[in-house]
């Protein structure tokens, strides 16, 4: 596989995280503390469509799979970093808030390195 095709897969992924993570939660919001909200899996749908859009430029087995895989990860880890902030009670001019913030991002850029290494082996 080329580098330059790993590259534009990597970057579209990142572009695909920003629009859903800022653009679309903000005119979709939901209340991701409990497990089955409809507007939390609005979001949850947006990522995993996102990475099966981009997805497609390795057929569509492969788009459905990281589909399918993004929309249960960025489920679990949002539910999770809710959870935790709301049992902690985290504030958004607090530090601790920040750092749990960067890690739920963490946590989903490592779901598109696992998609980037998933491509690199097809």
């Amino acid at each position: 596989m080329e580098l330059i095709t790993v590259a534009t897969f990597a970057f579209l992924l990142t572009v695909k995280h920003t629009v859903c993570d800022l653009a679309l939660q903000r005119l979709f919001p939901a209340d991701k503390k409990f497990y089955f909200d409809p507007p939390a899996h609005t979001h949850y749908f947006h990522h995993g469509l996102g990475s099966f859009l981009v997805g497609l430029m390795f057929g569509w087995p492969f788009a459905l799979l990281i589909g399918a895989i993004d929309y249960f990860v960025h489920w679990h880890v949002d539910y999770t970093k809710t959870i935790i902030r709301d049992h902690y009670n985290m504030q958004p001019t607090e530090d601790r808030y920040w750092v749990l913030q960067t890690f739920d991002q963490a946590l989903h850029f490592a779901t598109y390195y696992g998609f980037v290494l998933l491509a690199i082996s097809l």
